[in-house]
């Protein structure tokens, strides 16, 4: 991949996109992440699997499996063992085979829950790249190996009987290595895709240790731009927790300014792991006139305290599927 303005980016094959070589450190994890959002249906999902092998309570697995529609929304935070068949050559299990992502010459997705079901085949826009910093907090506590990825997103979802084609817009990630939640202060990660193919990373990470970094890019026609600033800031509730969207603004090492503004779609998934309350918001954008989508994801954890919300103004804390407000 071309890198404009200065820097290299760091790119990763499809040897990288199943499960990794554990480590031995006991928050040792592996992880995938999908978001996705078909504007033109208004139906979209926010899926992680995360593998922890070597917790003191045995093998586990950290499943977020969220699902937005006009009539429903589906919500399940959970933790499950993970079992020996959960991690093969090119896919993860989420350790009941309701949410696996497998690698192909593509990613897809398949989702089975009670009255939910899917298949989405996500097709990457670019080479999938690893940004992140390599020095400080965030690479050694939290993010050592993380790779991105924005797309295209199709396939079949049917949620309580009622079935939709989608054909819509992603952002995919794979991160691996040592992830210590504790180490979360408040971090804001905006990552989408814009129609043209065009897609972008903007995060700013607040440690334990008082250090904040801030870090992005944005990818046109496999080309890769870094940025020399990044500011996120979210419209927070009354709640100190869920958002009404907000907006993240890059200075890119060209000079460039970009800046987008990030409009809800839906109410933000609250996701209680390990002490931290996680709010992923789906939100539509429009940079330059072109359309697109993204997740603004949020964790504020200032006074490092460890009790699970149970208020979210506009964010949904209880799993099951609910009617859509």
């Amino acid at each position: 991949m071309e890198v404009v303005g200065g820097g290299t980016a760091l790119e990763y094959g499809p040897e990288e996109e199943g499960p990794r070589e554990i480590g031995a450190h006991q928050l040792w994890q592996d992880s995938v992440v999908l978001v996705w959002w078909d504007s033109g249906q208004r139906v979209g999902g926010m899926h992680r699997i995360g593998h922890e092998p070597n917790t003191k309570a045995g093998p586990k697995v950290t499943l977020w499996n969220h699902i937005w529609s006009p009539d429903y929304v589906f919500k399940r935070a959970d933790s499950l063992d993970l079992r020996p068949g959960d991690r093969t050559e090119r896919s993860f299990n989420c350790g009941d085979d309701s949410c696996r992502f497998e690698y192909t010459d593509h990613a897809i997705w398949r989702i089975n829950e009670a009255e939910l079901h899917a298949e989405l085949h996500v097709r990457d826009s670019h080479t999938p790249v690893d940004i992140y910093p390599k020095t400080g907090s965030l690479a050694t506590d939290v993010a050592p190996n993380h790779m991105e990825v924005g797309g295209r997103i199709t396939g079949e979802l049917t949620i309580k009987g009622k079935s939709y084609t989608i054909d819509g817009l992603a952002f995919r990630d794979h991160g691996w290595g040592l992830r210590d939640w504790s180490k979360f202060v408040g971090h804001r990660w905006v990552a989408g895709t814009l129609e043209s193919g065009t897609s972008f990373l903007a995060q700013t990470f607040h440690s334990a240790n008082d250090e904040l970094v801030r870090f992005g890019c944005i990818i046109r026609d496999n080309k890769l731009t870094y940025a020399s600033h990044v500011d996120v800031v979210i419209y927070l509730e009354p709640d100190g927790l869920t958002n009404r969207g907000g907006y993240a603004e890059m200075t890119l090492t060209t000079g460039e300014t970009i800046r987008i503004d990030c409009e809800p779609v839906v109410k933000g998934m609250v996701s209680w792991i390990h002490g931290i309350a996680c709010v992923d918001t789906l939100c539509e954008i429009e940079v330059d006139g072109v359309p697109g989508i993204c997740d603004f994801e949020t964790t504020n954890n200032a006074l490092r305290g460890s009790h699970e919300p149970k208020l979210a103004i506009n964010g949904i804390v209880e799993n099951g599927l609910h009617p859509t407000a």
